[in-house]
């Protein structure tokens, strides 16, 4: 094996005596030194693949000409760059594998409209709507354009827009009969019952609820932070929004790392089992997570709710710098906040509060020791939060130690 050669550029594979691993390797003119990376493989041609990545990402490229420069180059660059670490990412990586998949080894140059004609005909094909495809023509549009800024490319080709947006899909908004039939099935999953009381009280996105942790909950100030710290706002903003006090009681008392969590573990995606919660309540297959979001946005809009605010709830308005503070304005979006407390008044349904799933010890103050798992919530009420609170099955558990 060691009589095998192949090089890239710069960077050729070898191997060190007595090991099968292949390296990348290199002469650093710096340091006047021959220097070696693994590439983690003893599989020949794995390794040229690796090489190749690899040369790829750290090239130093300059106004390469567009017939010459590959389009796979410009978006793993473009990956490593921003891709990988936008809120995003799991939509970039996977736009850009689209990209790969139709486009093969074409160059640059090759981005001719008719072409790019084929590509959204090949994605359509494949089901995705015309708000999607537009998505990932985005995706490859930023590549090209953040090659050109970086002095990669001598221009950046223009990729199409798809502005039709009439393919998509009507939302289902829930009549008051049907979400009393929903939310009384889908008790029987708590985890989901949690991530849909969460939905309908804050008009938030599926993502944002799933993700949402006790530390991003103000109940001083009887607010959420959408956005965690340290999250960067995309075009989907997070708001800041209201704490209902429908809400309340399923937002206290919590000391899991996520609200919506099951077997103690956060939850990734509840699609099948909101679809499962759905049918039991003999529902049409077209209800999902984000009905539950339009449902919530049109009842307040037919409640008199201003228009800014919805939109602020929503996420579809973002706070000018006069409004930095806001929100700790004791009527900040009140009207939209009262108008949700009316819609489940109007339901006149029992709401309770769920049993509490097991709560790590880590998430315990020090003072305290967990013994038993068994944690629920006693004569609470959900409306006013007032009750006996938490009450275990343990009796030793909750004293100090």
């Amino acid at each position: 094996m060691l009589g095998q050669r192949f090089q890239l550029g710069d960077y050729w594979l070898s191997q060190r005596a007595g090991s099968a691993n292949w390296y990348a390797t290199y002469f650093d003119k710096r340091s006047r030194q021959t220097k070696r990376t693994s590439l983690g493989t003893s599989d020949f041609q794995q390794a040229q693949l690796k090489l190749a990545e690899l040369v790829t990402k750290k090239a130093e490229l300059k106004n390469v000409p567009l017939v010459e420069m590959p389009l796979a180059t410009v978006l793993i660059r473009y990956w490593e760059r921003r891709g990988s670490k936008a809120a995003s990412h799991d939509t970039q990586r996977f736009a850009s594998k689209l990209w790969n998949e139709f486009w093969g080894e074409a160059t640059v140059a090759e981005l001719s409209i008719p072409r790019q004609q084929e590509f959204i005909i090949w994605l359509k094909a494949r089901g995705y709507k015309n708000s999607y495809v537009d998505r990932i023509l985005s995706v490859g549009r930023a590549a090209l354009n953040l090659a050109w800024k970086w002095g990669e490319l001598p221009t950046a080709p223009f990729i199409m827009h798809l502005s039709d947006k009439s393919d998509a899909k009507e939302a289902y908004r829930l009549k008051e009969h049907e979400m009393r039939r929903f939310l009384s099935a889908v008790q029987a999953w708590p985890h989901v019952y949690t991530f849909s009381m969460l939905m309908l009280n804050t008009l938030s996105r599926p993502a944002a609820i799933l993700e949402l942790a006790p530390v991003q909950v103000d109940l001083e100030n009887r607010r959420i932070n959408l956005n965690p710290k340290g999250r960067k706002q995309t075009k989907k903003f997070r708001p800041i929004v209201p704490i209902t006090d429908t809400l309340l009681p399923f937002v206290r008392n919590r000391s899991a790392l996520r609200f919506v969590t099951w077997r103690g573990n956060p939850v990734q995606s509840v699609k099948k089992t909101f679809a499962k919660a759905v049918s039991a309540a003999g529902l049409p297959a077209e209800v999902t997570p984000y009905s539950l979001r339009h449902t919530m946005a049109a009842e307040l809009r037919r409640r008199g709710v201003p228009a800014w605010e919805v939109e602020g709830l929503l996420g579809h308005r973002r706070p000018g710098v006069t409004e930095t503070y806001a929100e700790f304005s004791p009527d900040y979006l009140s009207q939209g906040r009262a108008a949700i407390d009316a819609y489940f008044d109007d339901l006149a349904m029992e709401l309770p509060v769920h049993p509490a799933e097991c709560v790590p010890v880590a998430c315990q103050p020090k003072s305290f020791a967990v013994l038993r798992k068994e944690i629920f919530m006693s004569n609470f009420n959900w409306k006013t939060g007032a009750g006996e609170g938490i009450r275990t099955l343990d009796p030793n558990l909750g004293k100090v130690a």
